[in-house]
């Protein structure tokens, strides 16, 4: 994770987190003091339990209260306990497994210094990934991750077209039950590229029009029955309708000056619609995370940046709209503390690239009411 003075994004035992309680019938401890529990228990909004460790036990050591937690949770009924390290334990170098010794538990040494969401994510993922099964024609869904605000929509939305295009799912990760993992497929397509679950082979992304339609060209090459022209189809006639509405809108109005903070994945498709459809300069883009260019995620390099030029749309997250606060503004990162979202919009697949557009065209109108 980048050195940050005023840090704007979570760290890797949050990415750890997020994966981990995707999965409905594991128990996912943090092991930690109570901040490193109720940071992530905001963001993931999933059922989490801590160990939540004091400082005499920073002394003396933490094993005892952490097997007291584990033990308790397990005569309660759960099945398998996740316990997700964090810093100070990890600092300490406790062993954690000799502490939970026959117990059936998961240990995911995913402390914040690690790096961020993605590395968490990622990391948490590798390990329970060790005891899926390739039994299953068809492909896995990735790129589903509750600290995404459109993941919901994201799964939905990817489920619909894969079964439009007669492609099997296997496991959604992460969004099922742990007896999923013995029937994955061959083959992983991702939601949202920035959170990569390392399960077969990496088989594409669903998000934008042109890298969804490649994705599952690809798949129906190797799965029998697979005919992807129904999607193709729909592709054309949703393309039909963002330049329409995106041309009648240029007819009055210039093309957005944008920039947008987000995770790269996003980001980079935001990015590519207001260029296609609006003719936009290519916007300033500061990535959340690190890929072909380094992360900005401190809040002082991200005023500073922003503060360069005058925008009229931010793409991003709270932080961005209140440096931006006369601009239009589009939340895809959290927080989001502007608007509450409780359906499943999606940014991936047909109806994301529609709904993307339209809050773009949204964001924009709005914003010049406004001023007039």
């Amino acid at each position: 994770m980048p050195e940050c003075t005023n840090p704007v994004w979570p760290c890797a035992l949050t990415g750890a987190v997020s994966f981990l309680a995707g999965f409905s019938d594991l128990v996912v401890v943090i092991h930690g003091s109570s901040g490193c529990y109720y940071y992530p228990k905001s963001l993931v909004k999933r059922p989490l339990h801590g160990s939540f460790i004091l400082h005499d036990e920073v002394i003396f050591g933490t094993g005892a209260r952490l097997r007291s937690v584990v033990s308790e949770l397990l005569e309660m009924g759960a099945g398998r306990v996740a316990v997700v390290n964090s810093c100070v334990p990890a600092l300490m170098g406790e062993d954690l497994a000799s502490e939970l010794d026959g117990l059936p538990v998961l240990i995911v040494d995913s402390p914040g210094f690690l790096g961020d969401v993605e590395a968490g994510f990622t990391l948490a993922a590798e390990t329970l990934l060790k005891e899926a099964e390739i039994t299953v024609p068809g492909v896995n869904l990735g790129g589903i991750c509750l600290l995404d605000p459109f993941w919901r929509g994201n799964m939905h939305e990817s489920k619909r077209i894969l079964a439009m295009a007669g492609i099997p799912v296997g496991v959604v990760l992460a969004h099922d039950r742990l007896k999923s993992l013995l029937k994955a497929a061959p083959v992983t397509v991702t939601a949202n590229p920035d959170y990569t679950a390392p399960l077969g082979r990496p088989g594409g992304s669903l998000l934008g029009l042109s890298s969804m339609k490649q994705t599952l060209m690809d798949a129906a090459d190797t799965i029998p029955g697979a005919d992807p022209t129904p999607v193709l189809e729909e592709c054309e006639r949703a393309e039909e309708m963002a330049v329409a509405a995106c041309e009648k809108y240029l007819r009055r109005n210039d093309p957005p000056f944008a920039a947008i903070s987000a995770q790269s994945g996003y980001a980079a498709f935001f990015g590519e619609l207001l260029v296609r459809y609006l003719g936009s300069e290519h916007p300033l883009i500061l990535p959340r995370n690190t890929t072909d260019t380094p992360a900005v995620t401190d809040y002082d390099q991200i005023r500073s940046a922003l503060s360069q030029d005058a925008y009229d749309l931010v793409i991003g997250s709270s932080y961005e709209a209140h440096i931006l606060s006369d601009a239009g503004f589009i939340g895809i990162t959290p927080p989001n503390r502007r608007h509450i979202m409780l359906g499943s919009r999606p940014l991936a697949g047909v109806e994301g690239m529609l709904h993307a557009v339209e809050l773009i065209l949204n964001a924009v109108l709005d914003q010049r009411k406004k001023k007039s």
